[in-house]
């Protein structure tokens, strides 16, 4: 049954975005987005992967402020339709492409990419495998910057049971230490956490701002609420348990290197091969 056949109180947390087609429902919501571009400083020469673009937000920003060339990707085919129609309408197709993808196993070559970002999927997913997979992507001494939900002190397991309830079976928010853990696996050096904030109260209302605000929800949200009357009550269910547990909660983004890979023994062989050429050589012209 697909995510248009399925009745709200069926879908998974991924599926009520896409059906909605939220693309910033991540905590802070854009104006954390905003703040993290600022501290990545991405520019126009890099190569970007937006991994889980929702509907495109993200990306088209990059592309309208710095021109640089960028990829979103994202599972929902739903999600990137809405990403393409945003691209076209800000005029930036010619520098935003996006297709449907799994982060999981990325549809892109080894060593492709500058900066791989992502903005609240990684907490819902096997955190060290998709940290692998962007570094695949990466090219040498590129970059992972990712902005996800953490814990700022353990999580009692009744309160887990309900976080899964709300929001997915594999949601797990980790602490400080547990994401850098992550991302050291995965391989990525100079690992750093940027922008910590607390959860606040606004964040328990992020989907119903970003309803209010985005044109591309606005569209057709009415036909939706209509066909789908428990939409609101399933909303109000997430929203309250951020609201009423929000102090164990908190959100940075997560940032990390890939290093150059050190020389084989084969390159090591060529070239001193080559510099005992270079040095016979050049003894040759003094005798």
């Amino acid at each position: 049954m697909s995510e248009n056949n399925k009745r709200v109180e069926e879908m998974n947390y991924f599926e009520l975005l896409a059906w909605l087609g939220i693309g910033s429902s991540h905590p802070g919501g854009f104006p954390a987005t905003l703040k993290n571009l600022a501290a990545i400083q991405a520019t126009s020469e890099e190569y970007i992967l937006d991994a889980g673009c929702g509907s495109g937000l993200t990306a088209c920003h990059l592309a309208k402020t710095i021109g640089c060339k960028i990829v979103g990707i994202d599972i929902s085919p739903e999600m990137i339709k809405k990403a393409t129609l945003r691209a076209e309408t800000e005029g930036v197709s010619h520098l935003v492409e996006f297709k449907a993808g799994d982060v999981y196993h990325l549809p892109f070559e080894d060593n492709t990419f500058d900066l791989v970002m992502g903005e609240s999927i990684t907490v819902f997913l096997d955190k060290v495998k998709v940290y692998q997979e962007f570094y695949r992507v990466l090219k040498p001494e590129g970059r992972v910057a990712d902005l996800e939900m953490g814990l700022q002190r353990e999580l009692p397991p009744a309160l887990q049971g309900q976080l899964a309830d709300c929001f997915g079976a594999g949601t797990k928010p980790l602490l400080a230490e547990e994401w850098y853990n992550a991302l050291t696996q995965a391989g990525f050096l100079d690992v750093e956490m940027k922008n910590p904030q607390p959860l606040g109260s606004s964040n328990s209302n992020l989907v119903f701002n970003e309803l209010r605000k985005d044109w591309l929800l606005i569209k057709d949200l009415a036909s939706k609420i209509s066909s789908q009357p428990g939409i609101f009550s399933r909303l109000q269910k997430n929203a309250s348990f951020i609201r009423n547990y929000k102090g164990y909660f908190g959100f940075a983004l997560f940032c990390g290197r890939k290093p150059t890979p050190p020389p084989t023994l084969k390159a090591e062989r060529e070239g001193l091969r080559d510099l005992k050429e270079k040095l016979l050589e050049l003894f040759s012209h003094h005798i």
